[in-house]
């Protein structure tokens, strides 16, 4: 069996203190994303109005909306979501045919919060806010493997979000992407020892380790020139600081830009929802900046009190594997544009932006 796009080579421990030390970021991170339902709970002058300053500026502990929208078709950002991919295009080594790789079947949980926003008192829909999100994305295989797990992503961001005008708004901050092979996978497929037994030192880091993290100065740009269209661009930067941050390889940078078309019915029948068409790229410096492409149509509702939205729709994907583990590339030389493992399919979804 030839296997394409992890290399069993690079399994050489895993490293038992850096996973509890992402655990751990991940629990303060989720605690955070709690804080302002604590504030409002605690609190209960906050609902219904805000507090207002004598110098015309009204604050927002827990706004319903986002001053950065969040990126319809962007895998990575944090939410709920349920999906089917038929893969047309197989990268990921399986039990099944590269011809008809099947059905997979992935699962995201996350949420993205904005609080603690300043706007001018005339005009709640801008200003300056902090934002803060954690979410995981889980790709399972199709029913005949059993739905064997093939690994995670984790992703979390800290961000300053501004929009000076209606028709623009920038965040910058930090951001985090790691990725992760699942056990199952492992145990199927790089004939690591299974059930793991006591002495087999695997708990210790001493048999496998695949790592792909990146964290990140993220600059990101939104403009929105009519109600019905929205285009966005971000880049970021990854990098190492002391024993906090890391930046798996020295190909640091990454590029991804996107539009959004929304139909909304009029004011009246607003509860029926709205159409929308999405795409989204993504350009990896360690790809060399290879594309990986979505397109996402569907329809969706927003929740009026709370602003969560719900979409259900179809997606259509081709580039790298969506995996990020699955990208492995250490050291200073980009995978070549030819090499780049390659991924191609079509799904019905559910997704619920919280």
């Amino acid at each position: 069996m030839t296997f394409r796009t992890l290399n069993p080579l690079n399994c050489v421990g895993i490293n038992l203190k850096k996973l509890l030390k992402n655990v751990k970021y991940a629990i303060i991170l989720s605690i955070l994303i709690q804080l302002p339902t604590l504030v409002y709970s605690i609190d209960t002058s906050f609902s219904g109005y805000s507090k207002h300053t004598d110098e015309g500026v009204t604050f927002l502990p827990i706004p319903a909306d986002s001053l950065y929208p969040e990126p319809i078709a962007d895998h990575r950002f944090p939410r709920v979501a349920v999906t089917f991919p038929f893969i047309g295009l197989n990268a990921i080594d399986t039990k099944e045919s590269l011809l008809h790789a099947g059905y997979r079947e992935t699962v995201e949980a996350g949420a993205s919060r904005s609080f603690f926003r300043l706007s001018p008192i005339s005009n709640t829909n801008i200003g300056i806010e902090i934002s803060i999100g954690i979410g995981i994305f889980t790709m399972f295989d199709s029913f005949r493997d059993n739905l064997e797990n093939f690994g995670w992503d984790g992703s979390a961001h800290l961000m300053i979000q501004f929009k000076p005008i209606e028709e623009f708004a920038f965040r910058f901050g930090y951001h985090h992407l790691s990725g992760h092979v699942g056990d199952e996978y492992l145990a199927e497929y790089i004939s690591i020892i299974d059930p793991i037994v006591d002495g087999a030192g695997i708990a210790d880091g001493e048999n496998y380790h695949l790592a792909y993290v990146r964290d990140a100065v993220l600059l990101g740009l939104s403009f929105q020139p009519f109600p019905f269209l929205r285009m966005y661009g971000e880049v970021d930067y990854s990098f190492s600081l002391m024993d906090i941050f890391h930046c798996y390889n020295n190909l640091r940078w990454h590029i991804n830009f996107g539009t959004e078309l929304v139909w909304k019915p009029p004011e009246e029948i607003a509860w029926i929802g709205a159409w929308y068409a999405a795409t989204d790229i993504q350009l990896f410096e360690e790809s060399s900046w290879r594309p990986g492409i979505t397109v996402q149509i569907g329809r969706y509702g927003i929740s009026g009190e709370k602003g969560e939205r719900f979409r259900i729709g179809a997606e259509y994907y081709y580039g790298r594997v969506p995996l990020f583990v699955f990208n492995h590339t250490q050291g200073t030389i980009p995978t070549e544009w030819d090499a780049v493992p390659l991924e191609q399919y079509i799904t019905i979804g559910i997704w619920f932006d919280m």
